[in-house]
């Protein structure tokens, strides 16, 4: 996939912007962080893999991601800057969040979270997501490096998976088709993996023997209730507001 990509270099200027490093790969876009060459303004650009050309030709994927995030009015999301191309690969130009995402604050800088502390961060964001599920949006990609803590303020980034929200009401699905559902069970069953990855952070394992969650975690019965739910392993979730109300009387019962 990188044979056909020629990366932008330093100072490799598009529109009002040049190009200081190269952020991240990801399956469908590029991210590089860019410098407004009028105020040092810092922005991000994501522009098309070249090989997605060959089964998404005009950008479309990319360019839902923009509508998306031209429709967002909140300091917890980026905001749309610019869409255009270069040459014939289109791009988006969008905010730079400074800070640490919990992927980094995990593994990067040794970060624990003990129970309450992933159980409120959880929260944090699913109070956060819970205003795009208001507008009929589904993150679909709610994974530990697309959230960042800037500032005690929480943000979340990569909308490329996000999609118009359908309903669907056909109960526990194959494992296969979790993430790709177009409900808010694709973003609560992306939560339970993040709960997971936080809770795992201060897991100290005295064993080789390899055990589910549920046999190696120590956790208080509400929360591997709540983790259940995430997981589908039970009935999910109907919706945010169900969601919250487990997730705080989860903490309640920890602070007991």
């Amino acid at each position: 996939m990188n044979f056909f990509e020629r990366e932008w270099k330093t100072g490799f200027q598009v529109e009002d912007y040049v190009v200081k490093s190269l952020l991240g790969k990801g399956s469908y876009g590029t991210a590089y962080l860019v410098e407004n060459i009028t105020d040092g303004r810092l922005a991000v650009i994501k522009r098309l893999r070249p090989y997605k050309r060959l089964i998404d030709p005009s950008g479309k994927l990319l360019f839902r991601e923009a509508d998306i995030l031209n429709r967002l009015e909140s300091a917890h999301f980026p905001k749309l800057i610019s869409v255009g191309k270069q040459g014939k690969v289109p791009y988006l130009i969008m905010d730079f969040f400074e800070g640490k995402t919990v992927d980094q604050l995990i593994f990067d800088e040794g970060k624990s979270f003990d129970e309450k502390e992933s159980l409120t961060l959880v929260k944090e964001v699913v109070e956060v997501v819970s205003s795009l599920h208001v507008k009929g949006i589904v993150h679909r990609d709610l994974r530990i490096p697309n959230v960042i803590l800037s500032e005690g303020t929480l943000k979340i980034i990569d909308f490329g998976l996000a999609v118009e929200m359908e309903n669907n009401d056909s109960g526990l699905l194959k494992h296969r088709d979790y993430m790709r559902e177009k409900s808010v069970r694709a973003d609560f069953y992306a939560l339970g993996h993040f709960l997971l990855f936080l809770l795992y952070s201060s897991y100290k394992s005295d064993s080789r023997k390899e055990k589910s969650w549920e046999d190696e975690l120590d956790l208080t019965p509400p929360t591997k209730e709540v983790l259940r739910k995430l997981l589908q392993i039970e009935q999910p979730f109907a919706d945010s507001h169900e969601l919250l109300d487990s997730l705080e009387e989860a903490i309640r019962k920890i602070q007991k």
